[in-house]
């Protein structure tokens, strides 16, 4: 069992199959909130209770990415080689699950 009071800004929050969805930017005595990155288009907050488990700088949370309401992915986020993205590109957000491997895939529309 966690204490909320061990959660601090900087640790790594990841899902319940372990992807990491960011860092967290703030905590307050309600929850934290993931800052926005790759997974969130904008800071998202989670309550404490949503938290499963501690582990050092890792926050585990009790859902898998797809479960989430908002989590998406840039198109392209998970590719290695950054060709196809050029910065004037604009990004159209892609909503992610995890397959029957534990592999991130994009959810069909």
């Amino acid at each position: 069992m966690f204490k909320p009071t061990d959660i601090q800004r900087g640790m790594t929050v990841r899902d319940r199959d372990g992807e990491a969805l960011g860092g967290i930017v703030a905590v307050d005595p309600r929850g934290f909130t993931i800052g926005k990155g790759r997974i969130f288009e904008r800071e998202y907050p989670v309550r404490f209770s949503d938290v499963e488990d501690l582990d050092g700088d890792d926050v585990y949370l009790r859902r898998d990415l797809a479960s989430l309401p908002g989590a998406m992915l840039a198109e392209g986020a998970l590719e290695l080689e950054d060709d196809h993205c050029h910065p004037d590109t604009p990004h159209r957000p892609v909503a992610y699950t995890h397959d029957l491997t534990g592999a991130l895939v994009p959810m069909m529309e």
